[in-house]
């Protein structure tokens, strides 16, 4: 009698049990850094680099409120309001382009450079309703913070690298060296001193290495002086004249359009206008 073969003897049939994949460690980042927006200075990286606020839309604000005045003075949907209304809008788009390009820029040498990026997890809004005066609302308006943080992450995670938010409260007073709060910082002075440990450091500069330590990072060295970073591709505005409009001169007088001669039938003189001669005898 012929013994029938087991289930699992069945060569039609093979199951391959999946081999335990080898967890690989993940490599912890290389080198990270923190980066601290401010109005002064628009980012203030924890290596000791800056990077000026070369605020855009607070140097065209005179041509923008020039055109602004210009438009309000022209009829509406006339020739000469489309036209004006064109020129402004060009002038916001060359704001918003230069912004966007200099954030773009700033991403892409930082991403190149670092693994982590630790940034702080900001309100703009709240920031911009709690500004005391009207041009420190202006100023945060034209850093676009929303803006730079989220150019930074794309370029940061388009790497796929690692990019961090820690809470913002107290990140500049709050001293790097022993964690304590100095509640006496104001909003003028630009020099961190712990009046407990004694340590004293740029204001921007020890924030963004308190958004490191609070990431669970600590740098193995601490700069102690501020350097700008070298001026990116295409940093900077067009100069344009501010104020007023670009005077037309005349032309030459040889290059004026001559208006059509007349001669005078009775003295045969050639004149510009039409005339008649009065004799006088």
């Amino acid at each position: 009698m012929r013994q029938a073969l087991p289930l699992w003897s069945n060569p039609r049939f093979l199951v391959e049990e999946p081999e335990a994949e080898e967890e690989h460690s993940s490599e912890e980042s290389k080198n990270a850094v923190g980066v601290d927006l401010g109005i002064t200075r628009l980012a203030t990286l924890s290596d000791g680099r800056y990077l000026e606020n070369p605020k855009p839309l607070e140097r065209s604000l005179d041509r923008v409120r020039l055109l602004q005045r210009s438009l309000s003075r022209k009829r509406f949907l006339s020739k000469n309001w489309l036209k004006t209304k064109r020129r402004l809008a060009k002038e916001h788009e060359h704001i918003k382009d230069f912004r966007r390009d200099l954030f773009f820029k700033l991403g892409a040498l930082l991403a190149q450079e670092y693994d982590l990026l630790v940034l702080e997890d900001l309100n703009t809004q709240g920031l911009i309703q709690k500004g005391v005066t009207k041009r420190r609302r202006l100023r945060l308006h034209d850093s676009a913070f929303s803006e730079i943080r989220r150019i930074l992450e794309w370029q940061f995670l388009k790497r796929g690298k690692t990019v961090l938010a820690v809470s913002a409260y107290n990140t500049s007073r709050e001293c790097f060296l022993c964690g304590r709060i100095n509640q006496s910082l104001t909003l003028e002075d630009r020099i961190f001193n712990c009046p407990h440990c004694g340590f004293t450091l740029d204001r921007d500069l020890n924030a963004s290495l308190v958004l490191l330590r609070r990431a669970g990072w600590v740098p193995p060295v601490v700069p102690v002086e501020l350097r700008p970073i070298p001026p990116l591709p295409s940093l900077g505005l067009k100069k344009r004249r501010q104020g007023g409009t670009l005077k037309q001169e005349a032309p030459a007088l040889e290059n004026r359009r001559s208006s059509p001669k007349h001669a005078c039938k009775l003295c045969r003189s050639v004149t510009r206008s039409v005339s008649t001669c009065i004799l006088i005898l």
